[in-house]
């Protein structure tokens, strides 16, 4: 699996990758889990790596996430990847559906949500 996270706090990202790693049991061969701080290198990172899932923060130094999750969708032109925005302003929510996001997670970000994303249909979560 190969997962792409779009997060300018570099302590959540990262916090995010770990509790993939050892709490869903996903595993990393080179470096399957990308953790990027800006949009342009997210972009360049779903190009290149053609990820499963993106999430994707919504405050990031270079524009919106929730702007850019079309354009996310087409770096990754087959679409197959499952879009998570995350934003503690909650008023997004549907702009992110609208724009093409599968799922919406609130921050302060609950890792139960997060495992529910994995185990649970999008419409369940």
């Amino acid at each position: 699996m190969k997962i792409v996270i779009i997060e300018d706090e570099r302590d959540l990202g990262v916090l995010m990758r770990n509790f993939l790693i050892r709490q869903l049991n996903i595993k990393t061969p080179d470096g399957s889990i990308r953790v990027v701080a800006s949009l342009t290198e997210g972009l360049d990172c779903v190009r290149d790596m053609r990820p499963d899932w993106i999430f994707i923060d919504n405050n990031l130094p270079d524009g919106k996430g929730v702007q850019a999750i079309r354009q996310l969708r087409e770096a990754h032109p087959d679409k197959r990847a499952k879009v998570v925005m995350m934003s503690a302003m909650t008023n997004l929510k549907e702009e992110a559906f609208r724009n093409g996001a599968d799922y919406f997670l609130d921050k302060p970000i609950s890792f139960v949500e997060v495992k529910n994303i994995f185990t649970k249909p999008a419409s369940d979560v």
